[in-house]
């Protein structure tokens, strides 16, 4: 379904837009039992580099459910085919479309746990600060809820319009929150099987989680097909290698429209 007008001049002047349903209760399921299982150790799909676990429980092993213990997974959309039709799902590709135009690639995705009592804060970052491979640095990410995002549980909190600030140096950051310009940060409660977009350079973060209650999020990062790759890290190396392409052949996932040479 396209945006409406409304929705278009929210997401620009505010830099984020909750929206709808996207996944129905079947899908929201299905993603949930894939995520225990890949969280688990019980597929071997996902390479186990990929599944990142909470500070308190790294290095040795520690006693309890696993599943309380995953700070996040990434890129399974370029292993998992049931993550990977998610990031294809017209339902969130169409307003996509609307905010970035015809040509979408996905970068990568991030299933942010968000565990139950062990949950803790992401601070205050913005996203393609961490890409700088990639100009411009433009991208809109779509953050799909699996459980109930709230309050309590940790959902994400905003700050309406930094966007339009353009990218602000790690060491900036701290003088760029307390600036008088900017306005109060807004919290954006997610129910389950919903979403909400938002821009790669809108400061955004999350709370802690120490309810009973599961809090997992999945952040689908795309981009315009004509995005200009600057270089290759050791991290995206090590993903195009296990995709089974080398440097020269892989590209980032195709979702709409066209690929363009020299781009990403």
């Amino acid at each position: 379904m396209a945006l409406s007008e409304d929705q278009r001049d929210f997401f620009a002047d505010n830099g984020y837009l909750p929206y709808g349903r996207v996944l129905d209760d079947a899908e929201v399921e299905g993603l949930r039992q894939r995520s225990e299982e890949i969280a688990r150790g019980r597929v071997e799909h996902v390479p186990p580099r990929f599944v990142q676990l909470e500070a308190a429980f790294r290095g040795a092993a520690a006693a309890g459910d696993r599943l309380d213990q995953v700070r996040k997974m990434t890129h399974l959309c370029y292993y998992d085919e049931l993550f990977e039709a998610t990031a294809r799902k017209s339902a969130i590709v169409d307003p996509i479309e609307d905010l970035l135009g015809p040509n979408i690639k996905l970068y990568c995705d991030q299933l942010m746990m968000k565990s139950r009592f062990n949950g803790t804060v992401t601070d205050w970052h913005q996203d393609s600060v961490a890409w700088p491979q990639f100009a411009p640095q433009d991208h809109v990410s779509c953050w799909v809820a699996l459980d109930d995002a709230t309050l309590d549980n940790g959902c994400m909190t905003v700050i309406p319009g930094s966007h339009k600030w353009g990218p602000i140096a790690r060491d900036q950051r701290e003088r760029f929150l307390r600036h008088p310009l900017l306005p109060e940060p807004v919290p954006v409660e997610v129910p389950a099987g919903h979403c909400m977009f938002h821009h790669g350079l809108n400061f955004h973060r999350t709370g802690a989680n120490s309810t009973p209650n599961r809090r997992r999020g999945l952040a689908l990062h795309y981009m315009r097909a004509e995005t200009m790759y600057l270089g290759v890290r050791d991290e995206e190396l090590r993903l195009m290698l296990e995709c089974e392409k080398s440097p020269g052949e892989f590209r980032f996932m195709l979702i709409r429209g066209e690929e363009f040479a020299g781009r990403v």
